[in-house]
């Protein structure tokens, strides 16, 4: 049965999420990140935004949620939409980036990879960056709109305040804490229930051949990306929790994948359909499946061979 050992603890992250914080904070108070847009525009007027594309990418990386916001400086819907889009096919934020990690370092895990953890985390976040710019390319040769020029006043070099970084890095931490762990908890409680109820293995039986056929996945996979709608980190400690030997680490490498590129947790998803409204939400949710039903194939045939 599932229990809370579903719940992978939060202490478990914290080290990845206060550094990526700590280093967010240092290259905002540096004045670095509108040199940064400026660099990068030329690569992202190809995936239809302007430079300022890259600080929702950032903010993203911490949580989708104000990576999302972010995209409101973008000027048009256009490329609202792609910045959207992509944030929620291709960017995993904070928690789950550490919990990919944790779940490649698990000792259960780890006495069944043939190579370095390294080597399969670098699939994962290679095979994001390819479907990034692969789709961003992709949805700026199709949506239709306009892609203005960068204007952004350029700051001078300043020498961070490390009291105030570290404010801000407690704030965000904070903020994550509070957000993550009532979800965490809800999340354990729902599936166990369902569990109860029998509707885990109802689930596991019904999308078996969808799984097996298409990703070369078992059955207990859809069990995994339901979960990952409420959190993806949730869903990353539900996938920790099964027995070993569930998963061979090909199929880790895919499932690991598929948990970024599909619907983002409930939190962005209800952001989202307020920052675009509810017929392009349903454009870019469509866009994610398609895009993750793709992946998956081809992932599979590449990976596993069959």
């Amino acid at each position: 049965m599932l229990t809370t050992g579903l719940y992978v603890p939060i202490a478990m992250v914290l080290p990845y999420i206060i550094a990526f914080y700590f280093i967010l904070s240092l290259l905002e108070d540096t004045g670095y990140l509108p040199r940064l847009a400026t660099l990068l525009d030329n690569v992202f007027h190809k995936l239809g935004m302007h430079g300022y594309g890259i600080v929702p990418v950032f903010l993203g990386l911490g949580c989708n949620v104000p990576g999302m916001l972010a995209t409101r400086a973008l000027e048009t819907r256009k490329q609202r939409f792609i910045a959207a889009t992509l944030i929620s096919i291709a960017v995993p934020c904070v928690a789950q980036t550490s919990l990919i990690f944790a779940m490649f370092s698990d000792s259960k895990i780890q006495s069944g990879l043939e190579f370095a953890p390294i080597i399969y985390i670098l699939m994962v976040f290679t095979t994001l960056i390819i479907i990034y710019f692969a789709t961003g390319f992709i949805l700026n040769r199709f949506i239709k709109g306009e892609s203005p020029e960068i204007f952004l006043e350029i700051p001078s070099y300043r020498i961070p305040h490390l009291k105030t970084s570290l404010k801000k890095t407690w704030m965000r931490i904070k903020w994550f804490i509070k957000d993550a762990v009532p979800w965490m908890f809800f999340g354990v409680f729902l599936i166990n229930i369902l569990y109860t109820i029998g509707l885990i293995d109802y689930f596991a039986k019904l999308f078996e051949p969808l799984m097996t056929g298409l990703f070369g996945l078992p059955g207990e996979t859809s069990v995994v990306l339901i979960s990952g709608f409420l959190r993806k980190d949730l869903a990353v400690g539900t996938l920790l929790s099964m027995p070993p030997g569930t998963f061979n680490a090909m199929q880790l490498v895919i499932v690991a994948t598929m948990l970024t590129m599909f619907f983002p947790c409930i939190a962005t998803f209800a952001v989202m359909m307020k920052e675009l409204g509810i017929k392009d939400m349903i454009k870019s949710a469509l866009i994610m499946i398609s895009a993750a039903t793709i992946v998956g194939i081809c992932l599979r045939l590449v990976l596993l061979g069959v």
